[in-house]
């Protein structure tokens, strides 16, 4: 059956992942440090401890910090024995995972033309994240892009979380297609696996995320360069 509907990861996939949310990490990484007390290379274990490697830029294949939730990864770091008198872990964590200002959204290629294009090829469009909802639907409004699908849902939007089947099965029950006729795209196992376990047509991995190719290679039907050449898998 042809693809008729296209579900997108945000970040990793939309959304610049190093410019944004790894600068955020490390950002909220150093602040904590600092806040207790103790030295600045402190900031690069809390990294470590969920699975990036600040030296040598790299990320474990099942780091956290690559798909799992902001509160996920603000709770891991309160639960933290160094960090654990600070009391406000959490709080200071989301102050910089929330801040646009600082950490700016740098989108990938022309989104606009792109989804544009889509839907002139009669295609349902939607956005599926870990993130929140109300942060994607505030992050997809200030790139243009708000007009342009038809479904947004974050972690918190009621269809479950990756690598479950939920977000595609919402996708479907908005716009009335089946999961045959999804294309999921995302920069994660957890993309591809949600792609997998919701029946979906296919699970197409972009390589402008941080998870390693190899691993990619393991649950992703097509791996393509970035979302911008999505096109090239679809039948004229």
């Amino acid at each position: 059956m042809a693809v008729r509907g296209i579900l997108f990861d945000k970040d990793g996939t939309l959304i610049d992942f190093r410019g944004t949310w790894l600068a955020a990490y490390c950002g909220a990484a150093r602040d904590l440090a600092e806040r207790a007390g103790l030295p600045p290379d402190f900031a690069r274990e809390l990294l470590g401890r969920l699975g990036y490697d600040v030296v040598n830029d790299t990320f474990t294949t099942d780091s956290p910090l690559l798909w799992a939730t902001n509160e996920a990864v603000a709770n891991s770091w309160a639960a933290m024995p160094e960090l654990c008198a600070l009391g406000d872990v959490s709080t200071v964590a989301h102050s910089h995972f929330g801040d646009s200002e600082r950490y700016s959204v740098t989108p990938i290629g022309d989104l606009p033309s792109l989804l544009e294009r889509l839907r002139g090829r009669g295609l349902k469009l939607g956005v599926a994240t870990m993130d929140t909802t109300a942060k994607a639907v505030s992050t997809l409004d200030k790139l243009g892009l708000g007009d342009r699908v038809d479904f947004v849902t974050g972690y918190d939007g009621g269809y479950g979380e990756k690598p479950a089947p939920g977000m595609v099965h919402g996708f479907c029950s908005v716009t009335g297609l089946q999961p045959c006729e999804v294309m999921v795209v995302g920069d994660t196992a957890a993309d591809l696996l949600m792609a997998r376990a919701a029946n979906a047509a296919m699970g197409v991995a972009v390589l402008t995320g941080a998870t390693p190719r190899h691993v990619l290679d393991q649950h992703a039907d097509h791996v393509i360069e970035a979302v911008t050449v999505v096109e090239t898998l679809l039948v004229s």
